[in-house]
Formats: C-alpha cells, sequence, structure tokens
C-alpha cells in the first residue's frame, strides 16, 4: 500500500470517529448591544421586576433545553443563585429570568452556561459572562438620549433619530432596555398644518415605541409661536390617547415659560438643544450661563425631577469633534449637576459620529468617555456638600455652631463617606459617616455634621471637607465661607 493511501485511511477513520459537528456554547458581555446578557429596565429603579435575559450562540447538535446559571450578587456581596433553561434557535439558546430590584444599590449579574459539564464542548472558556446592574432609587431612573445610534455605549437609553425602526430592530433594543424611537418632523411642518393633521401624525409609530420629534419649539418670530402651540395641542390629543407611547421633543431655541407649560401633560420628555462645542449662529463666551437660561423655565414650571409628573425636562450637549474636549464635558456635567441636582439625565446630538475615518478611533475613545460620566454623575451616588449649605448657628451660650449638609444627588445610597470641617485651618471635627442616603429632595438624601466652635472676635475661614467615598463620586471635595464674628 502506498504512503498517501494509508494517510488517505487514516484521515477517513478519524473522521469517521469524530462527532458530525463540534459543540460548543457561547456567551459575552463585551458589548451590551450585541451581547448575550442584558435586562430590560436598562437602569432599573427600587420595586421594579427586572428581566434578566441570558442569549447563547450555538455550535453543533445540542439538547433542546440547556441549563445556565444565573447568579445575582448584592452590594453587600451576598450571591442568589437562579436556575434556568434555554431554548436553542437558529445558531442561538435563549432563557429569561424575572428578577425583583428591592434595594438600590450596584449588583453585579453572572450568567454561567451548562454550569454542570453534562455538555461535551469544544471550548469550555466560553462559558461565562457578567454585567453590572445598578439598582437606583424611584424618581432618580436617568435618561441618556443620543441622536444617532452607538452601539458601544452602556448606558445609552434612548435612540431619538437617526435609526430605521422595523418590527425586529424594535424588539431588540426594547428587550434590553433601550427605546428605540421613531422620529418626526417638529414646526418647520408646513404652516396650513393644524392641529388635527398633527395629531393623526403623532397617532401612528408603527412598531417602535414611540416617537421624537425633532426642531420643537421656536426661534421667537409670531409665526413660530402660533405653529409651536398648534404643534403641542396636538401631540398633547395624542399622548392622552396613547399614554404607554414615550413622547420625545427635541426642543429649539430657548425655552420660553410658557412653552414649558404647554409641554406638561404633551410628552414624557422634552431634551433642550444646546449648541456649547459648536454655538450656531451667534457665538458662545459664557456657556454655564447659557446653560442656566435655558433650564431656568423648566425650574419655574417645576418639569425637573418627580415634581414633572411625567414630564422631565433635561437639556442636551452637541458633540462637535473638531472642538469637543473631555475635560470640558466632564466641567460641563460637573456644572449642570452642581447647579441643576433635579434635572434626571443628560442627552447628547450630532458631531462625533461626522469624524473622519482616520479619527475613528478616538471619536469612540471620546464617547465611551462620556458613558462613563453619565454613570458617575447621575447613577452612581454623587455625594456632596451643595453651594450654600454650610451654616453657623450662634448658641445662647456664646458659642457657634458649624453645620456642614452634605448631600448625595446621586441614583444610589453612599458607602462610608470622610468628612471634616475645619476653622481657620484647625480641624473642629472629623467623622465617618456609614453612608448618605440617595434621594429625591434634600429631606430624603441630606446628612448634617455639626461642630462646636468657640471663635474669637474677627473674621474667620470655615472649610468642609470631603472624601475619600470608595465607590461614590465627590463632586465637590470642599466648600467653604468667610464668617465674620463680633
Amino acid at each position: 500500500m502506498l504512503r498517501t493511501d494509508l494517510w488517505v485511511i487514516c484521515v477517513l477513520l478519524a473522521l469517521a470517529l469524530a462527532p458530525a459537528h463540534a459543540v460548543d456554547l457561547a456567551i459575552s458581555a463585551d458589548s451590551y448591544a450585541t451581547g448575550g446578557l442584558f435586562t430590560n429596565p436598562l437602569i432599573p429603579a427600587e420595586g421594579d421586576t427586572v428581566t434578566i435575559t441570558v442569549r447563547a450562540t450555538v455550535q453543533g447538535e445540542v439538547p433542546t433545553g440547556i441549563s445556565a446559571d444565573v447568579a445575582v450578587t448584592a452590594p453587600d456581596r451576598a450571591s442568589r443563585h437562579f436556575p434556568i433553561e434555554l431554548t436553542p434557535e437558529e445558531g442561538q439558546a435563549t432563557g429569561t429570568l424575572q428578577w425583583k430590584a428591592w434595594q438600590n444599590g450596584l449588583y453585579r449579574v453572572t450568567a454561567t452556561l451548562d454550569p454542570d459539564n453534562a455538555i461535551a464542548e469544544s471550548n469550555e472558556q466560553n462559558n461565562s459572562a457578567a454585567i453590572d446592574l445598578p439598582v437606583v432609587i424611584a424618581g432618580r431612573q436617568p435618561h441618556f438620549p443620543y441622536w444617532h445610534v452607538v452601539a458601544d455605549l452602556r448606558w445609552a437609553t434612548i435612540w431619538a433619530g437617526g435609526i430605521t425602526i422595523d418590527k425586529q430592530n424594535a424588539a431588540r433594543w426594547q428587550e434590553r432596555g433601550v427605546l428605540p424611537l421613531e422620529w418626526k418632523w417638529g414646526t418647520n411642518l408646513p404652516g396650513e398644518w393644524g392641529e388635527d393633521e398633527i395629531y393623526e401624525m403623532m397617532l401612528d409609530f408603527g412598531e417602535a415605541p414611540g416617537g421624537a420629534v425633532d426642531e420643537c419649539g421656536y426661534y421667537p418670530t409670531p409665526e413660530s409661536i402660533d405653529q409651536f402651540q398648534t404643534y403641542v395641542r396636538g401631540m398633547a390629543r395624542a399622548k392622552k390617547e396613547l399614554p404607554d407611547k414615550f413622547f420625545m421633543m427635541w426642543h429649539c431655541g430657548s425655552l420660553y415659560p410658557e412653552q414649558a407649560a404647554l409641554y406638561r401633560g404633551a410628552c414624557d420628555l422634552v431634551a433642550l438643544e444646546s449648541y456649547v462645542f459648536n454655538w450656531s449662529p451667534g457665538g458662545l463666551e459664557n456657556w454655564r450661563q447659557f446653560l442656566d437660561m435655558k433650564m431656568l423655565p423648566a425650574r419655574q414650571c417645576d418639569l425637573l425631577g418627580p415634581t414633572g409628573k411625567g414630564t422631565q425636562v433635561i437639556t442636551t450637549v452637541d458633540l462637535d469633534y473638531l472642538t469637543f474636549n473631555r475635560g470640558m464635558m466632564e466641567s460641563i456635567f460637573r456644572h449642570l449637576r452642581r447647579t441643576w441636582p433635579e434635572m434626571r439625565g443628560l442627552g447628547f446630538y450630532g458631531g462625533l459620529d461626522e469624524a473622519p475615518q482616520d479619527q475613528q478611533a478616538q471619536r469612540r475613545a471620546e464617547e465611551q468617555a462620556i458613558d462613563r460620566l453619565c454613570y458617575e454623575y447621575f447613577i452612581a451616588p454623587v455625594v456632596t456638600v451643595l453651594p450654600g449649605n454650610l451654616w453657623v448657628n450662634r448658641q445662647d451660650d456664646g458659642s457657634y455652631l458649624v453645620t456642614a449638609a452634605v448631600s448625595n444627588i446621586g441614583g444610589m445610597d453612599s458607602g462610608p463617606v470622610a468628612v471634616s470641617i475645619y476653622a481657620d485651618g484647625k480641624a473642629l471635627k472629623t467623622v465617618q459617616l456609614k453612608h448618605v442616603p440617595a434621594g429625591n429632595n434634600l429631606k430624603e438624601n441630606q446628612i448634617r455634621v455639626e461642630a462646636r466652635w468657640t471663635p474669637r472676635s474677627g473674621a474667620h475661614r470655615l472649610r468642609v471637607e470631603l472624601g475619600p467615598a470608595l465607590g461614590s463620586t465627590i463632586l465637590d471635595a470642599e466648600a467653604e465661607m468667610g464668617y465674620y464674628v463680633p
């Protein structure tokens, strides 16, 4: 027998003895948008029932039911295990678990395929994936809408513009807790459109769970004012008929109190457009004042936080890749959180997706940085001494009581927080707070630290310092004030 014939026979024998198809189960959570472990809601609140989905990729012939284990690890590191069964279908296997989010905090969800190794696989090293799952207090659920889809983001909650909605696409995003909204044109519609035409248009969102209306608002002319009022009245009629649909507005131009009042009950979310990085048409210098003036009418009409009663107002930031600066973006986050702590989220549009090909890697890094800031400044515990929250009270015995009100304006209770109070550079008191609770107002999310002080007559400097605070974002590490003792 020739050597080549012997080699062919050996290969044929090996193929005959080998399984027809190598079996492999795999799961990954590297990208939340495409991975096999995700939740709905994306950011649940205390009391929510959370659907945890496990979706494995499957190669080869597998049983009709594949066992998996889901472990939910609480902030105190205690874990609960839930066995589930995955159903194979067209190269995938999917199973779901209903989990009750009883208490706020950062949880870890780990899915393990075939935990008892009942299935012989070609690769046993790709059977596990994990994601972080923050549970926030009720009333602190944030909105992070984006105009275009950025699939590798973790915390984006709404795609509100550049997305094609069909049945499959809508289902794909909604099961991951993300709202893909049908784009609608706003107040630049033909002027002859009346309230009835707007109402009819707003009733049709196809397969989408709601709609995002672009260019709604006005630059103040008599025609645009009338058009805006007509549009919002028609939209309010549609919202009343479709209360379960999510209505969002991209508001162009300034926000006026009469507009803010009309929005109440007409939509779920109003996103105020602001060209901080690429101001058009007139130029911008004081971006802080600019953002504050946009937000003020929302505050005047109680459209921030839980007082919005179904309608929330947030501001947005343009992402122009030519002028974007990561440090400035964090400064914007910090200013908005400090000045408007009741605002629940921040929106983003334009710019970075238009970067040329040789800058795409940098663009993705910038988007990841924004995503991280969304978590750190809205979802995580955010401890601070807000402006005006360092006080001095004169006591009947002639001494003074210095009080620092430490707030947590984030979504979850903090862990331990160190607080120190100083007078003229000398420590009056240092304490370790066990935690600072999250809440929706200063009655719920504030702890006061008091220090007795017996000063001499004259001018003094009082200061409070925060930190360390493991697991929390410290918005302002210190606050100080001058105080004169007669």
